[in-house]
């Protein structure tokens, strides 16, 4: 079998032009540059050089296998340096999906800041629904999710990431824009855009209405907290929605005022039990939980995870999904 040293000892000869210079640069005795150069036409059966009084020449045949081996012997170390990056978190390849509350603007700055510092990591970044990504973790199609859902799997590990209150969204000019908070009491009678009933954000809101005897006049059903928002800012009605999406629209007019009773969104990690978690993956991960909470801190949410049963196995409790 040929060797890399062996193709080395090649290319230093060609290179260099003769078996002392190539011995120099390789930092070996001549005797030995000769004796692996011989080896290696032992093993290709091939005639490498010619003798022309006291200098030697390459053949064509060392010519041709010259091309390979300087190729191969970079391909070796673009291995080598590849093997560096991954060692040093400085390369790799993570995929994720994120629901669309954390995923239209919080995740993706977080995001853009891992990738500045490490620009070789091979980022696949999808914002779909906390059920499809779930699919997608069930599957160990990806290396994490985000998400709030109420389905469990075997196959898929829980952990809380972060939890945040509800927030009341209202149009532009609202009579109850000028409340300081808008308790659960004031939406009777008034237009009411609900989540689809599948949802445990909507079961969720029932409740808390029925209990209170309140009757909004529903207007709309939307699929997630960013539809809902947009309807609102349209004035389609108002709706209780994730504090991270209702920030997004607020630089729109959007009015967000605290809810009561509290709702809260609890956003999780969704982990396919049987996919290994690199170290990249996880550096990631913590990078987000500190994203997170100094976003948190910055928009004055209250991170309510201490408050809360956080198991992390794939029997956690039913959580708000919107």
């Amino acid at each position: 079998m040929v060797t890399m040293r062996q193709l080395e000892a090649l290319c230093a000869v060609i290179e260099s032009g003769s078996i002392s210079a190539a011995a120099e640069r390789l930092h070996l005795s001549q005797p030995a540059v000769s004796k692996i150069i011989a080896m290696l036409e032992y093993r290709t059966k091939l005639k490498l050089f010619e003798r022309e009084y006291r200098r030697i020449v390459p053949t064509a045949e060392a010519l041709y296998l010259h091309t390979e081996a300087r190729r191969l012997l970079a391909d070796l170390t673009n291995v080598d340096r590849l093997a560096e990056e991954l060692r040093t978190l400085n390369a790799g390849a993570i995929s994720l999906g994120c629901m669309m509350a954390l995923g239209s603007h919080v995740v993706p700055a977080i995001l853009a800041r891992f990738l500045e510092r490490r620009p070789k990591v091979d980022l696949t970044f999808q914002i779909r629904s906390p059920n499809k990504i779930m699919q997608w973790a069930i599957a160990q199609q990806i290396d994490f999710g985000i998400g709030i859902t109420a389905m469990t799997h075997e196959a898929v590990q829980k952990e809380t990431l972060c939890v945040v209150d509800g927030v009341c969204v209202l149009p532009p000019g609202h009579r109850l824009a000028r409340r300081p908070h808008v308790h659960a009491t004031d939406l009777h009678g008034e237009p009411f855009i609900s989540f689809v009933k599948e949802g445990y954000m909507r079961q969720t809101l029932d409740q808390v209405l029925d209990a209170l005897d309140v009757s909004p006049r529903r207007t709309a059903t939307a699929s997630n907290s960013h539809a809902a928002c947009a309807l609102v800012l349209q004035g389609a009605g108002i709706a209780v929605a994730d504090p991270y999406t209702a920030d997004f629209f607020a630089p729109h007019g959007l009015v967000v005022k605290p809810f009561l009773p509290a709702v809260r969104y609890e956003f999780q990690l969704l982990w396919p039990r049987f996919k290994a978690r690199g170290k990249l993956v996880q550096m990631l991960v913590a990078e987000l939980r500190e994203g997170i909470g100094q976003y948190n801190e910055a928009h004055g949410l209250r991170d309510l995870r201490d408050l809360c049963d956080s198991r992390t196995d794939a029997a956690a409790a039913p959580q708000p999904q919107s």
